[in-house]
């Protein structure tokens, strides 16, 4: 499947921001890995184990990472507090159900755990329909698929009121047309 061309940059660049968060030796979860899992299969030198989720992904399963096909409705398949790191790459606004994804990444994350998310302002929205529509360097049926743009409030605000996150840092990067977002359950505040 051909990229066009801001999309290998851009998906480097939310790497590059979101690396230094991620716990060593941990077990991650990359909620809407992606079709091809680069971000999750980069990390596997530094993670004890790692899961995938996307309706995108073929299923695959390697000594310490494992994919699942799997659509991102309400629930994740994973039982309570099994993992120490859940990350969405510029997931959250494809989402129809948000708020229930994120209570599900509060769900499976263990005491102490990390949520790393990174999803577009609402700022970016017409420079992105302009990059995609009009130039057609970044994907346009990702950008027609855009469900919410949020800001860092409300996502603070989802994050803890409803769903749990104890403490949660919102940060803006790429000129603010990005969020950054890390929320911590419990202990790790």
């Amino acid at each position: 499947m051909k990229e066009e061309l801001l999309e290998p940059i851009l998906r480097q660049m939310r790497i590059n921001r979101i690396k230094k968060y991620i716990p060593s030796d941990c077990f991650l979860c990359d909620v809407g890995c992606g079709f091809n899992a680069k971000f999750l299969l980069s990390m596997e030198p530094f993670v004890k184990k790692g899961i995938g989720f996307d309706k995108k992904v073929s299923s695959l399963k390697s000594n310490k990472i494992y994919l699942k096909n799997v659509g991102l409705d309400k629930t994740l398949p994973l039982e309570s507090e099994q993992v120490n790191c859940v990350t969405l790459l510029a997931v959250l606004e494809h989402l129809e159900y948000p708020t229930e994804i994120l209570q599900e990444c509060h769900r499976i994350l263990k005491s102490g755990g990390v949520l790393i998310l990174t999803t577009p302002t609402p700022t970016s929205k017409p420079i992105l329909e302009f990059l995609s529509f009009k130039l057609h360097i970044v994907n346009p049926v990702e950008i027609a698929d855009h469900k919410n743009y949020f800001n860092g409030n409300q996502l603070t605000h989802m994050l803890k009121n409803d769903c749990g996150f104890d403490n949660v840092i919102a940060k803006t990067f790429q000129f603010g047309l990005n969020n950054l977002v890390i929320a911590y359950k419990g202990e790790n505040e």
